[in-house]
């Protein structure tokens, strides 16, 4: 489930620690650098959990975050952070390096280890964080890469930032199945860029190969609704050509088409069965997901279904005024 956070309702005087407790609660012992003038201050967040990994979209105008050499090292467990950038400037510093990224760009942390982030004017990001153990990756080569800016002109990098970015836009819409589902290919994405960076493609090869399908089918969720969800546009987002679009679904006993077709009639039965989409007609709740002939959704509804889908309707208007 998505937690949003927004200090607009708070008094100006109370915004600034009510940022350092989120940060502190995601990041442990951490030292947040804030503007001078609190009735200034801005920060939205959204936050949720796939089982080890943790997602955040944050827009703020906080001017830095800070973990230094002091800091507990059993505070937090450690994480690898992923950061990509959207929009603004940040500086990170770790390991004695520092890089200045800006929109697209992402850049890796660990967070038990001393870093500084500072912010130029507003920044959006899209964060993804995952136990270090469960990356199971060697120390030397995290080290390696922390701290570097990881550029989209590498596909690798590309391929990560779109999924995690549609990923934290659409954290509302995912239900506890979709969130379970969505762990794993955040883990193997993080793992292939991880490599990749630090110059094992060999590494990365297997993560990717072995998630396709996954990461196909959490975009298609992600964009059930969009009528122009073509395979050719699918294929372009994960970098691969039609051809092997398919065979990475058949692999994996999926038929595109019936597939996407199935779920947007479970999606139109769902809606049509609840209080809370009474007031739209059968043919809108059809054009929501994807149908655009409502005489072609009714026909399809009947045969998979068994019932037209105003029976359907009138089915379980009749059960909820029972109950």
């Amino acid at each position: 489930m998505a937690v949003r956070f927004d200090v607009a309702s708070l008094a100006p005087r109370d915004r600034g620690d009510a940022i350092r407790d989120l940060s502190r609660a995601l990041n442990g012992q951490i030292e947040v650098d804030l503007p001078p003038n609190p009735a200034h201050l801005r920060a939205t967040a959204t936050t949720s959990v796939l089982g080890p990994v943790e997602v955040a979209g944050i827009h703020w105008n906080v001017a830095g975050l800070r973990r230094t050499a002091g800091a507990r090292i059993d505070d937090v467990e450690p994480h690898v952070f992923v950061g990509l950038q959207e929009s603004g400037v940040s500086r990170v510093v770790q390991g004695g390096r520092a890089v200045e990224i800006g929109p697209g760009d992402l850049v890796v942390l660990e967070t038990v280890l001393p870093y500084t982030v500072s912010f130029r004017g507003t920044v959006r990001t899209a964060t993804v964080r995952v136990p270090t153990q469960t990356l199971g990756l060697p120390p030397p080569l995290l080290k390696g890469i922390t701290a570097v800016r990881l550029g989209q002109d590498r596909p690798v990098v590309d391929t990560a930032a779109a999924f995690f970015s549609r990923l934290v836009r659409n954290q509302s819409a995912l239900d506890g199945g979709d969130a379970a589902r969505l762990a794993q290919p955040c883990v193997e994405l993080i793992r292939a860029v991880l490599t990749t960076a630090g110059g094992r493609d060999d590494l990365a090869a297997g993560p990717l190969h072995d998630t396709m399908a996954e990461r196909v089918v959490a975009y298609l969720r992600l964009h059930l609704a969009e009528r122009d969800l073509t395979a050719d546009r699918i294929a372009a987002a994960h970098h691969v050509s039609v051809r092997q679009l398919y065979l990475t679904l058949s692999r994996a006993g999926i038929s595109l088409g019936d597939w996407v077709r199935a779920e947007r009639l479970k999606e139109c039965r769902r809606e049509l069965a609840s209080p809370a989409h009474a007031h739209l007609t059968i043919e809108a709740v059809a054009r929501r997901w994807g149908f655009t002939s409502a005489p072609h959704f009714s026909r399809v509804f009947r045969t998979v279904y068994g019932m037209s889908p105003r029976e359907w309707r009138q089915e379980n208007r009749r059960s909820g005024a029972k109950s």
